[in-house]
């Protein structure tokens, strides 16, 4: 139980550090909005004051018992006092109400963006082990949540203050009314903190839950092929069916019950409180002690004391769900971004492509195996590089070295003789271009497909990278032409034409460093040969890394690095590697020609 207090607490610690990390930038529009709600509680505070002698004013005139003050009737004195009071009240809420929507909406889009912004920044280490989607969902969850707590406390703080000098104000009219009033507050307080405690716990539980399960359902839409393709549905409903919907659901509808506990019991307080100042109030008002005036300014008091109080079970909901969010949000932000910009960065303004890995050790965490042991190897400018072998052998890790977005854990991989921890990761990239074996296209044109990386290219250009890489004539056969939108992840263009575009992508990039992942393992013989044309002409001048499997596109390679479990074991030309009996890759090789 206390480890659960504790936790809860610690929790609660969070979200509040989390929620004020996006609130810090506001800080000047937050001390304008305390200001004004201080005079607000101020000029709310007076108004059941003035409004109270108004109305023994009007009882006395009532009784031709006419009271003037500086040639002035009473009542009018305290009319024109009402006047001022509410005005001030009036336009002092209407400012602060303005000027908090404003922060409220810029805290909401701040996050999203400053969300946004951080993960484009987060290693890929990160984006391969995230369920990016559900991280996404995490930071829209807290914009809005977080908006919603400053909405609340911008509305009900200067509430809460009011009450205090709205008690001292009732004090001056009956001690014993004002003392009520206070008892009646602070037995809710108390009790609302108690039952509140056990609610941070099942909250996060509901939120951790509604996350996992609502990660793992969109995960299996954006896997809506796959799905149908295996007849899925009803299996993936089912797991939606049992931990979305039964699970979380039971979850948040016990945290419903006992939000509905707490309004039950706040609504009981309230009308006690006010049931024992009305009986009291005969008592008093009979035997003079107070006026029916006063009567009325406890009366509004009575009302302004547990507007918000009876407003702060809902209140604290939308406080605790926003800590919640925030608290679960701050695990991303708290992820540490790439370094781009190392101290002292080297940033050529042209790479010559010659790359140098010596005795190159890698994992990628700590207790996790060596991917890579001991890798030495060089090239020079516009060599082309095969790297072969079966899956899981290291191949794509050693190339993603090349481009940082890893670094050795042993040894070192030098650009143009230049450390990769030591280089502008920007200016790096910039001189890299990779052509994949999946190419996923955003959803926009052709062209903007084409342009992308090389954004200030002239569509000149982007026609002129089409055409080497015989996409033009497909392109221009369209309605719309470059204009075509090709759909999310590029599904509206086969496998060929995808890989077109990302060769036209790279040529537009006039990379010195190109990298070819497996680029024609999914083609039909004749769209690779066109395929393989574009390519030819693409590598021509520039150091080419080459993945495949298939040995026959490896042919014409300058080197070929043959791995074995993290290891290069050959390292020569096709010729050679061929002429050695035993050899790894003359057997890889004579498997896939049929020999074995």
């Amino acid at each position: 139980m206390e480890f659960g207090k504790e936790k809860s607490k610690s929790r609660i610690r969070e979200g509040l550090r989390a929620i004020w990390r996006h609130l810090r930038p506001f800080r000047k529009q937050l001390t304008v909005m305390l200001v004004l709600g201080v005079i607000s509680s101020i000029a709310n505070g007076f108004v059941p004051y003035v409004t109270g002698h108004f109305f023994d004013a009007l009882i006395g005139l009532s009784q031709h018992q006419p009271v003037v003050a500086a040639s002035c009737p009473l009542w009018g004195i305290f009319l024109v006092a009402w006047v001022a009071v509410e005005l001030v009240a009036n336009n002092v809420d209407w400012t602060m109400d303005r000027l908090r929507r404003k922060v409220s909406t810029a805290v909401q889009f701040k996050i999203q963006a400053d969300g946004f912004a951080h993960m484009f920044r987060l290693p890929l280490s990160y984006h391969k082990n995230a369920h990016t989607n559900g991280e996404l969902q995490k930071i829209s969850q807290a914009s809005w949540r977080v908006s919603a707590i400053l909405d609340t406390a911008g509305n009900i703080a200067p509430q809460f203050l009011g009450i205090f000098i709205g008690i001292i104000l009732a004090a001056t009219i009956s001690v014993l009314m004002a003392s009520i009033l206070l008892i009646g507050v602070l037995i809710y307080i108390i009790l609302l903190i108690r039952i509140l405690r056990p609610i941070a716990t099942i909250d996060a539980a509901a939120h951790k839950s509604w996350n996992e399960s609502w990660d793992d359902s969109a995960a299996s839409v954006q896997q809506i092929e796959s799905v149908k393709q295996a007849s899925a549905e009803d299996y993936e409903f089912g797991k939606v069916d049992v931990n979305l919907w039964k699970k979380t659901q039971g979850l948040w509808l016990s945290l419903e019950k006992n939000w509905s506990n707490v309004n039950f019991f706040q609504r009981t307080i309230v009308f006690l409180t006010q049931l024992t100042i009305f009986i009291l109030a005969v008592k008093l008002v009979a035997n003079g002690s107070i006026t029916v005036g006063e009567l009325v300014a406890l009366n509004g008091y009575a009302l302004m004391f547990f507007g918000p109080v009876a407003a702060l079970g809902s209140s604290w909901q939308v406080i605790q769900n926003g800590m919640t969010t925030a608290a679960n949000v701050e695990t991303i932000f708290e992820k540490k971004e790439e370094i781009y910009i190392p101290v002292d960065a080297a940033a050529p303004k042209k790479f010559s492509g010659e790359i140098i890995f010596k005795d190159v050790s890698f994992r990628y965490s700590d207790g996790q195996p060596e991917v890579l042991h001991d890798i030495s190897f060089e090239t020079k400018q516009g060599q082309s590089i095969a790297l072969v072998g079966e899956s899981g052998v290291g191949k794509s890790t050693a190339i993603s070295l090349i481009s940082g977005y890893y670094f050795p854990e042993k040894g070192s991989v030098t650009v143009d003789g230049i450390d990769t921890r030591r280089l502008d990761l920007n200016v790096l990239r910039r001189h890299i271009a990779v052509v994949p074996q999946e190419v996923a296209l955003f959803n926009d044109t052709i062209q903007n497909n084409i342009r992308y990386g090389t954004f200030d290219a002239s569509d000149d250009e982007v026609l002129r990278v089409a055409k080497e890489a015989h996409i033009n004539d497909f392109v221009s056969a369209l309605p719309e032409g470059y204009k075509t939108i090709v759909g999310e992840r590029g599904i509206k263009l086969s496998v060929g034409q995808k890989q077109r575009v990302a060769i036209a992508r790279a040529m537009l990039r006039d990379p010195a460093i190109l990298i070819l992942d497996e680029p024609t393992s999914a083609l039909d013989a004749g769209t690779e040969k066109i395929v393989t044309e574009s390519l030819e002409r693409l590598m021509k001048g520039r150091t080419t890394f080459v993945i495949a499997h298939r040995l026959s596109t490896v042919r014409k390679a300058d080197i070929i690095l043959v791995f074995e479990k993290g290891k290069i074991v050959e390292t020569g030309s096709h010729q050679e590697l061929i002429a050695r009996k035993g050899g790894m890759y003359r057997k890889l090789y004579e498997y896939q020609i049929g020999l074995h």
